[in-house]
């Protein structure tokens, strides 16, 4: 298993274009945001837009657009009551973020499915499956062209074992969620594990990023990279790294308590791009 860092990563976005526009750095669609949860689609969104997505389109209940709004005027927030509505936004996208605030209702399961199916159909999507999302994922079945993004609880329900069971050798459960789902898997937690066919651990990140709301940065991230061009592998490994140094750089000044979500996106727009 190789380690790695933000300091020792040989990944960067291109700063040398100057004939650009909006289009030039990607256009991520999110879904997210079920009832009582949309703060994780209005976080995820801000983390996409801060880290250089050129647009960002988050899908939600309509009961979230005017936070979304709010906070964000640069992301388009729609607001859908179903599939139905959703359908025609996902035409000629090809970056897709599922999952932060899902939860199990039918306005998530439609999302879920509508979202799942559509990349399974179309190899040229890269979709990211976060949080609610990999509880469909296991209805619906999963892209091949997939980032899967679970905690160790998530792992856990994705494999059908306990959580002790996973966190006992972290490397062999990235193994098997890779296996059981051919995706490029990132297992969340203390030193994060991506394996691809490959193994990878981040060493950056620490206890102060165990708060609400970090996990919808880092898919926000994940999902801003692609959009932006990177491969697969360079936006996962890329992402965690940022996300995890922005969280030892808050630990460093501040102690371990206390990271919100806004404090983390903040640090990663302002020292970590």
């Amino acid at each position: 298993m190789q380690d790695f860092c933000l300091d020792n990563l040989d990944v960067s976005l291109d700063q040398g274009i100057l004939d650009t526009h909006k289009g030039s750095f990607g256009h991520l669609l999110i879904a997210s945001g079920d009832t009582g949860y949309g703060g994780a689609g209005i976080i995820a969104s801000e983390a996409a837009i801060m880290s250089g997505c050129g647009l960002v389109t988050l899908i939600t209940k309509k009961e979230h657009i005017q936070s979304s709004l709010s906070r964000n005027p640069e992301v388009i927030a729609l607001g859908v009551d179903g599939r139905q509505d959703a359908e025609g936004f996902l035409r000629d996208q090809k970056n897709f973020l599922i999952g932060p605030g899902l939860r199990e209702s039918v306005w998530s399961e439609q999302l879920c499915e509508l979202f799942l199916t559509s990349a399974e159909r179309n190899k040229d999507i890269n979709i990211v499956i976060d949080a609610g999302g990999l509880y469909y994922m296991k209805e619906f079945g999963c892209p091949q062209n997939a980032i899967i993004t679970p905690h160790p609880g998530e792992a856990a329900m994705l494999l059908d074992c306990s959580v002790d069971e996973v966190q006992t050798d972290r490397l062999e459960t990235a193994k098997k969620l890779y296996k059981k789902y051919n995706c490029l898997t990132i297992l969340k937690g203390f030193q994060t594990i991506v394996f691809d066919g490959e193994a990878y651990r981040c060493t950056d990140g620490g206890p102060a990023l165990s708060t609400a709301g970090t996990g919808d940065v880092l898919a926000g991230l994940i999902g801003s990279f692609l959009a932006q061009g990177l491969e697969k592998i360079d936006a996962a490994k890329f992402s965690i790294a940022i996300h995890g140094a922005a969280g030892d750089r808050f630990s460093k000044n501040n102690g371990i308590r206390g990271l919100t979500a806004t404090n983390l996106i903040n640090i990663i727009n302002k020292e970590m791009l």
